[in-house]
């Protein structure tokens, strides 16, 4: 993308309003997709009727963080921030065959959370148990075989979005404008190296390569599906390195990344191995290196949202999640030795940043 001192403002502007427009009616059409869910959770699983009667509606507030969130993200597009290439357009035909599995997979999902069994995986997805931590050896939000299979790693964003009505990934970009800002004097990455820690099957990292495309990264998860799938996903850019491994045991020497990076890990950790991986954080960034992360709100956030923090996990298995709320991000990143903690909000996400 052309860099905006060349571009006149007024079309600057234009642009910005024309990716604003796209972004709404994708979260518009996410939104409609999402649709049949709570119908079909009715069906195979009758309990849920008492806890997802207000989860998955839009009203005026919600959507007034939405159109927030998608404004700034275009405006980080249209000044340079990332390219416009971070809206890929996809094909109707696998984008809607994979809605369909989605749809069946909920019913699947609905039994799950009816006979409250959070630890069933299919013969293949067992092969990944061993060496796995406990907290891990779960079916997190019901999902068929957790994290540890290809066809979970094939519909899992597609849910996400479902989930948060389109944004999911517009959120997990609103942690790139304080890196941008941290490295100013690398615009491009060059001479950088960052981590990121569960990376999954490497959206943000994607963004992260093209925000920064000169830059080394890491990219770092337990899961051996997802992150084949990931390998796939990043196969343009050649800087990026696939690691399997534990967040909270790097195998990486003392002061080796400029940036470590997390979005929407922390609310699926146990207490402890937060107060782990914020540790191992903190000894692999190099002096004046930058922690920063990406994950849900937590209590006191946001008054208007409280309910939701209550009754999401009664809805999805997020073993860890109440815990979580209670325990504010920037207490613990203060504990953990760092400093200069600034925090902001993006619709359902908060974002901090923390210097070493």
């Amino acid at each position: 993308m052309p860099e905006t001192e060349s571009i006149p403002q007024k079309s600057i502007m234009k642009l910005s309003h024309l990716i604003h427009g796209f972004q709404l009616g994708r979260s518009a059409l996410y939104f409609l997709e999402s649709q049949p869910l709570p119908i079909i959770r009715k069906i195979f699983d009758p309990s849920s009727r008492n806890t997802t009667g207000r989860l998955g509606k839009m009203d005026q507030y919600s959507f007034q963080l939405v159109n927030q969130l998608l404004k700034q993200d275009a405006l980080n597009i249209t000044e340079g921030l990332y390219p416009l290439t971070v809206l890929e357009l996809e094909r109707p035909a696998p984008h809607f065959k994979r809605l369909l599995k989605i749809f069946a997979d909920a019913a699947f999902m609905a039994r799950r959370r009816n006979n409250k069994a959070s630890k069933a995986f299919s013969r293949k997805a067992k092969q990944w148990l061993e060496d796995l931590p406990e907290y891990y050896q779960r079916n997190f939000h019901y999902q068929t075989d957790g994290y540890l299979s290809k066809k979970s790693a094939e519909i899992y964003e597609h849910q996400v979005e479902l989930l948060f009505a389109g944004t999911a990934n517009a959120m997990r970009r609103s942690i790139l404008r304080p890196l941008k800002d941290q490295f100013k004097s690398h615009p491009t990455g060059r001479g950088l190296r960052f981590l990121e820690v569960a990376c999954g099957r490497g959206t943000f990292t994607k963004y992260l390569a093209q925000a920064f495309p000169e830059a080394e990264i890491v990219a770092m998860d337990l899961s051996h599906p997802y992150l084949q799938v990931a390998k796939d996903h990043l196969r343009a850019f050649p800087r990026v390195s696939i690691q399997q491994g534990k967040a909270e045991d790097l195998p990486f020497k003392d002061a080796t990344f400029d940036a470590v990076v997390s979005v929407f890990l922390f609310h699926e950790l146990p207490l402890e191995v937060r107060k782990q991986v914020l540790a191992e954080s903190h000894r692999v960034l190099k002096e004046t290196g930058l922690a920063a992360m990406v994950d849900s709100i937590q209590m006191h956030d946001d008054s208007n949202f409280e309910w939701a923090l209550q009754e999401f996990p009664k809805s999805f298995h997020e073993p860890f999640y109440k815990n979580y709320v209670n325990h504010p991000m920037e207490e613990l990143f203060s504990t953990s030795g760092f400093s200069q903690i600034e925090t902001g909000r993006a619709f359902l996400s908060k974002y901090l940043t923390a210097q070493k």
